[in-house]
């Protein structure tokens, strides 16, 4: 019955199956599915499309706001620019990206077309970068910064780069893409989404490496899209309704889980916080409490820092 919470293109009739040569579990192995359709088409077919999907908060505090048409244009614009370059060759992406648009779009863009992606905190320094990128083994890197990638390319020579940018620029040492909205009314959707097996892996992330080299954890497409709104509404009573907040950046499984996924799949909205630093600023949290938010996520440490900077602010 839980399966029942997302769409299936093609729905399952096994629950588990236990894989001995993998010794993992493949959760609902014989249903296909699209995690960027259940978060966007779904919506904005049901009616939903000028309802607001995400709200940025960038470095200054300023707000942004995306429908979920808006988002679903942004998403099929890149994904038809991943599919014109790279000609449906690309396997696995890594993303150098913050809690933020650009994050959002390629992680949607990559779900969109059945591409392996993985997720790297912003302020992460080249060493532990090339760390990473050794062990995933991506086809193109994402990252809004040039500085990381020059510092990268020197490393790796057939990596592709692409710099994702908000302002146009006469750069041409890089591929480049530019995050801004489309306002053209009649935007027709050129990208369809790829259903995939339930069991075909999504995105990996990597844990923190404090104690040897990171590790790569694999999460699939069904099974982690019927947990993903599970435990959004068993532990949150998320709904459409639902105006999420987690300050959670993209680099980690909540800031996939609460921050993206699941608020979209349900129809809902999410704040987005480009650094999990500016809730400590108590204008800028004030900003995002007025933005009507009903789910407030954050972890004990952040609770206990708002507490000590102002007991009387009032969430």
């Amino acid at each position: 019955k839980k399966s029942n919470l997302i769409f299936w293109q093609k729905s399952p009739n096994k629950i588990f199956r236990f894989n001995r040569k993998k010794l993992n579990y493949e959760w609902f192995y014989d249903g296909k599915t699209n995690i960027c359709y259940n978060c966007l088409d779904k919506h904005v077919k049901e009616g939903l499309k000028n309802k607001i999907a995400i709200h940025t908060v960038d470095v200054n505090g300023e707000i942004e706001s995306y429908s979920y048409y808006e988002l679903l244009k942004l998403v099929d614009n890149l994904s038809e620019f991943l599919i014109k370059n790279f000609k449906g060759k690309l396997k696995k992406v890594m993303i150098h990206s913050s809690a933020s648009i650009e994050s959002s779009v390629s992680m949607l863009a990559c779900t969109r077309l059945g591409i392996t992606h993985n997720v790297i905190f912003e302020d992460l320094e080249l060493e532990a970068i090339e760390v990473r990128a050794k062990l995933f083994k991506p086809d193109l890197f994402i990252s809004k910064s040039q500085f990381k990638i020059d510092g990268l390319k020197e490393r790796y020579k057939n990596l592709k780069f692409l710099l994702l940018n908000k302002d146009i620029k006469n750069d041409k040492k890089n591929l480049q893409f530019y995050i801004s909205k489309i306002t053209e009314n009649n935007y027709v959707v050129k990208t369809k989404c790829k259903f995939l097996n339930s069991i075909k892996e999504s995105f990996v992330l990597f844990t923190s490496g404090s104690t040897g080299l990171p590790k790569g954890v694999v999460h699939t497409t069904g099974g982690y899209l019927v947990f993903t709104k599970y435990s959004c509404l068993e532990n949150f009573g998320m709904s459409k309704n639902s105006i999420v907040f987690t300050a959670s950046d993209a680099g980690w499984i909540n800031g996939h889980t609460y921050a993206l996924f699941g608020p979209l799949s349900f129809g809902g909205t999410t704040i987005l916080l480009q650094s999990p630093t500016l809730i400590l600023d108590e204008i800028i949290l004030r900003k995002v409490i007025k933005l009507g938010l009903s789910i407030l996520y954050l972890p004990v440490t952040i609770i206990r820092l708002l507490k000590s900077i102002n007991q009387n602010l009032n969430i």
